[in-house]
């Protein structure tokens, strides 16, 4: 095909096609299949993936009665265990939903706040403002699962996180919520999936590796027969140093998952045009259309002061977040596991698919609303009037989320061409992730039946070799000095900003 786009298919023994391991590879190799993922970037999680802002969220904004928010809690029902059992470090936080002063003020109660029962750390507040936005989102946290979440006072928010500005009105506590590294999770799930990979192996499949970087799937080259059931993936490479064309490998799948991000869609309509070609077998073209969607996003260096106490006056302990609407969660105000403070991410609709540029008037927009929630601890009363505003800045970055036309995820099984896309997955694809794996792989077991019998001790899928510790990671990638690591004999190059700028300044968790 003309452009260059990412595929996973699967083989019977079988192979998955998608835009990062994280969500639908690895279950796969858990059910006994024999997968390969194709990925046509040099590096994985170099795109969305490689963008977040690497925070598990509960979902309290995801449409009721959706997909994506039944995947949300199955998946975060599970990534506690997951983290532990992979050594992913994470700090179980919680959130603050707060409303601000700048916000508007509800002027009447209902008189369903006044019946409200608080939990008991919070009844001793007298003046909690009990707003309707707030109650809103204390009611879809329930629906979220989070039983615990609790509306709490300003005078207990300015306990909580003392770095924050006085004009906070109140706030909702979600509990469920968690800090993560965002690229060491995806890691965890690529060297977990090679590991199944090699217990896997056979002679059907033609790559010694079951994860393929710099490799994409042609899928107008690729044809299907519906007779047999099978594809034929033709596949090339993708790096500019190589003849593509002689660098071209043909595998037999009994399935494909397109799980191509921001150009799914695309991927779906080139797929669509070869499959109906036979006459045999229709494979419909996408009813939904991506829509870009760019975050943009401002990292601030930890306080100096690595004094536990003084460190809290400085920067909040937990994610800080405003009230959400229907189109957007809002700006962030957080700090990382490396101690710094990242302030986004905006929400522009755009129509290019690739421009990650960074916006200066952006940036600056960003940086004010650091200034308002932290109560311009951070920055000069007004940075618009300040030439160095951005002097505490140690990077930036965009991240362009693979919105769609639908306000929920778009995975579809067309089971005659034993074909599944996976896209609209927005900004909770992380902490949907293993929600959106086992969704996918339950689709593969009504195509592929029965899954084939584990040529293995199956016991040992289930204890997996942990990451090796932060620090240990963190040295070698000052030792290597060419940006990545090596990790159960594979080199992995580090690509998400929080955890690039983190281990680069050595602060909080990469302290050596």
């Amino acid at each position: 095909m003309s452009q260059q786009t990412k595929k996973r298919s699967i083989q019977h023994p079988s192979l998955v096609p998608a835009a990062s391991p994280r969500r639908k590879f690895k279950p796969t190799l858990l059910l006994g299949y024999n997968a390969i993922l194709f990925e046509r970037d040099p590096h994985l999680c170099n795109g969305a993936s490689g963008r977040n802002s690497g925070i598990l969220c509960t979902g309290v904004d995801a449409p009721s009665g959706s997909l994506e928010k039944a995947l949300i809690r199955d998946s975060i029902s599970n990534m506690r265990e997951f983290c532990r059992e992979m050594n992913v470090p994470m700090r179980e936080c919680g959130s603050l939903v707060c409303l601000w002063s700048w916000d508007g003020s509800d002027s009447e109660r209902l008189e369903d706040e006044k019946k409200f029962d608080f939990s008991a750390d919070d009844q001793s507040d007298t003046d909690v403002p009990q707003h309707e936005k707030l109650l809103r989102v204390l009611h879809e946290s329930y629906n979220s699962g989070d039983m615990h979440a609790s509306i709490i006072s300003s005078n207990r928010v300015s306990m909580m996180e003392p770095s924050l500005s006085s004009e906070c009105m109140g706030a909702v506590h979600i509990r469920g919520e968690i800090v993560v590294d965002p690229w060491l999770l995806p890691l965890a799930y690529a060297v977990h999936s090679r590991e199944l990979g090699k217990l896997h192996a056979s002679k059907h499949t033609k790559f010694d590796d079951p994860i393929q970087t710099g490799r994409e799937a042609v899928m107008d080259l690729s044809s299907f027969d519906a007779k047999t059931g099978q594809w034929k993936i033709v596949t090339r490479s993708t790096s500019k140093n190589v003849n593509a064309n002689d660098h071209t490998v043909t595998i037999n799948a009994r399935s494909v998952i397109n799980a191509a991000g921001i150009d799914s869609d695309r991927v779906q309509s080139l797929t669509s045009a070869v499959v109906n070609d036979n006459k045999e077998v229709t494979l419909p073209p996408p009813d939904f259309e991506a829509r870009p969607r760019r975050g943009q996003y401002i990292v601030y260096a930890a306080p100096m002061d690595g004094d536990a106490f003084k460190k809290t006056h400085y920067m909040p302990m937990r994610p800080i977040q405003p009230v959400p609407t229907d189109r957007t969660k809002g700006i962030f105000v957080y700090s990382t596991l490396y101690d710094q403070i990242v302030v986004g991410p905006t929400a522009k609709d755009q129509s290019s698919r690739t421009d990650d540029t960074i916006e200066p008037d952006v940036s600056r927009t960003l940086a004010n609303h650091e200034s308002r929630v932290l109560g311009r601890r951070m920055g000069t009363p007004n940075v618009d009037k300040d030439p160095d505003f951005d002097s505490n800045i140690v990077g930036e970055y965009v991240g362009i989320r693979p919105g769609s036309s639908k306000r929920d995820y778009q995975i579809h099984f067309h089971y005659a061409a034993r074909f599944i896309t996976v896209g609209g997955i927005r900004s909770t694809g992380l902490t949907a992730s293993l929600g959106i794996g086992r969704h996918v792989a339950q689709c593969l077991l009504s195509a592929i039946v029965p899954p084939p019998q584990l040529p293995f001790d199956s016991s040992k899928q289930t204890c997996p070799t942990p990451l090796p510790e932060v620090k240990q990671l963190v040295e070698q990638y000052h030792l290597r000095r060419d940006g990545t690591i090596v990790v159960g004999g594979y080199s992995y190059k580090v690509t998400h900003p929080l955890t690039k700028f983190g281990w680069d300044a050595g602060t909080g968790l990469a302290q050596l």
